[in-house]
């Protein structure tokens, strides 16, 4: 049965939503651009879900048969023992005489002692087989790749060299669908010499090194060289054992020459073989003097190797790599999707906090700011204090609104210091105190009250006083300044005299009318030196002629 293996686009579908929860309740980053970027995290996020869904479709379309034959080859494995038991991908050469053994059609699977076998054909569907592999296991990945080397399947050097390309490619692309590094092996399978060992299990013996960590090591390489020349000499009257390991060492330096350096080169674009492993054995087609290794014996040593025939299917899998195979913990996929959740709600949980704080900061910058602009305003300037005073009350009810139905989300999380603003808040608008209104003034026409150039009131000019003497009654407690002004007719000293005169003679009337104390009483003569208009049209120095009544407040007898 196939588990459903990590919920990928459960995980990508559940951060997008929390980014665009984020993004529009707490507006961590404004909200100039709100549409444009939620657009890009739905494109994005479509985008994510439509390529893992054709990555599952693909690796499941291409892999169905394969899923088909594990059904069947593990049908009497327990669950739990067949996620334990190592599964290794083979691929490369002559994997027909690895696996078929007699079938009469291609196996893809083999239960060996301790592992599964899992055959690929092609190495460019090691992605999508691991893949397939990551959900049937319920998110383990393979335990490592054997790439099947039989140099006489190949013309030459570049040819094989083509080959490890693609197989280092592919297995780059597998590590990273699995997002797990894949351990990689090589297997060699070539006959090393035409003759025949006394034992006949002799020549099917591994000669291998194996580790859990990545290694190239020819010191490693050496002591297996040194193992073969060791069992030659205590068979000094074989001539099989001298002459394998004589090839042995041969094919071993090959072998790091051809093959390692090919697949763990740094300068290739595609990422490094994790090699864990390599094995040798005296095993494999039919070969002759035109095979890559034979000519490289042929240059190394001036001897052309003699050809050799095939060895009769079925070769052994190298069961001895797998012995230090690195064992994986097997965790749930959704564990880790649990715990990838949890990472994804701190992360915005983190942004949130990071907004809320931005917009905490913003309120206060804003509300000290209007303060300051209030306090800075003297009151001589009434309409723009006026106007801070309205950005007050405006700060006042904003606070005084989040404090009675709650504070936002964008200024929550524990970072609203709003409300210690309102105590300030409130006594700035308390303090504010309106101008006192402007002195009333009465304007009188001086020709109405007095003859040209003279200072004595003319008869029934009381008419004319009755709005002056009414206007002073309905505001006691003021002072009442008398100014006189004249045209610029004449000297400038006989008009001062006479405007002083008038005031005067004004202001006498006026005490006598209204029963107000002579202290309430100021007089002021300007003559000519305050025209209200140009003096250089007759109707212009008639409204200059004028007599001012000024009702101003008795500053010592309301002072509080």
């Amino acid at each position: 049965m196939q588990k459903l293996g990590y919920p990928a686009r459960t995980i990508i579908v559940f951060a997008a939503l929390l980014a665009l929860a984020v993004h529009w309740v707490v507006q961590p980053f404004g909200k100039q651009w709100i549409w444009l970027s939620t657009v890009c995290i739905l494109v994005f996020a479509a985008s994510l879900v439509g390529w893992r869904t054709r990555q599952l479709s693909r690796a499941r379309e291409r892999s169905t048969h394969i899923l088909k034959a594990l059904g069947a080859a593990t049908v009497d494995i327990p669950l739990n023992l067949r996620t334990r038991m190592p599964l290794v991908l083979v691929t490369g050469d002559a994997l027909a005489s690895l696996f078929d053994h007699g079938a009469s059609r291609p196996r893809l699977v083999f239960i060996g002692d301790g592992a599964i076998w899992l055959r690929v054909d092609r190495p460019q569907d090691l992605p999508e087989i691991a893949l397939a592999m990551h959900q049937w296991r319920d998110g383990l990945p393979p335990d490592g790749v054997v790439l099947s080397i039989a140099p006489a399947f190949h013309a030459d050097a570049d040819a094989l060299a083509q080959r490890l390309r693609v197989a280092r490619q592919a297995l780059a692309d597998a590590s990273r669908v699995v997002s797990a590094r894949l351990p990689g092996y090589i297997a060699v399978y070539q006959r090393l010499t035409r003759l025949a060992p006394r034992d006949a299990n002799a020549a099917r013996q591994w000669y291998s090194v194996a580790a859990g960590v990545p290694f190239i090591d020819a010191k490693r390489f050496d002591a297996i060289v040194r193992t073969a020349e060791d069992e030659a000499r205590r068979r000094a009257d074989d001539r099989y054992a001298s002459a394998h390991a004589a090839a042995l060492a041969s094919i071993i330096g090959w072998t790091q020459r051809a093959v390692f350096g090919t697949l763990t080169d740094p300068r290739q674009p595609a990422a490094p073989w994790a090699l864990h492993g390599a094995g040798w054995i005296d095993c494999g087609p039919a070969s002759d003097a035109t095979r890559p290794w034979e000519r490289d014996v042929q240059m190394q040593t001036c001897i052309a190797p003699a050809t050799v025939d095939a060895t009769p299917a079925p070769w052994p899998l190298p069961q001895s790599l797998i012995e230090s195979m690195p064992r994986r913990r097997a965790t749930s996929p959704r564990i880790v999707a649990l715990a990838h959740a949890v990472g994804i709600i701190a992360i915005f949980a983190g942004a949130a906090f990071i907004g809320a704080g931005r917009h905490n900061a913003k309120l206060l910058d804003r509300v000290h700011a209007d303060l300051d602009r209030y306090v800075s305003i003297t009151p001589d300037h009434d309409a723009a204090r006026r106007d801070a005073l309205r950005a007050l009350v405006a700060d006042r009810d904003e606070l005084d609104r989040y404090a009675r139905t709650g504070v936002p989300l964008k200024l929550s999380f524990g970072l609203y210091h709003g409300a210690q603003l309102l105590p300030p808040l409130n006594a700035a608008i308390a303090s504010y105190q309106p101008p006192p209104p402007p002195p009333a003034v009465v304007t009188l026409d001086s020709m109405s009250l007095f003859d040209s150039g003279k200072a004595q009131l003319k008869q029934g000019s009381a008419r004319v006083l009755v709005e002056a003497v009414e206007m002073i009654k309905a505001n006691p407690g003021k002072r009442i300044l008398v100014a006189g002004h004249t045209d610029n007719v004449g000297d400038a000293a006989s008009n001062l005299r006479l405007s002083n005169a008038r005031a005067a003679a004004l202001r006498d009337w006026l005490i006598e009318a209204s029963a107000i104390p002579a202290t309430q009483f100021a007089v002021q003569g300007y003559g000519d030196t305050r025209p209200i208009v140009p003096n250089d049209t007759p109707a212009g120095r008639a409204k200059n002629r004028r007599v001012e009544i000024t009702l101003v407040p008795d500053t010592a007898n309301n002072t509080n």
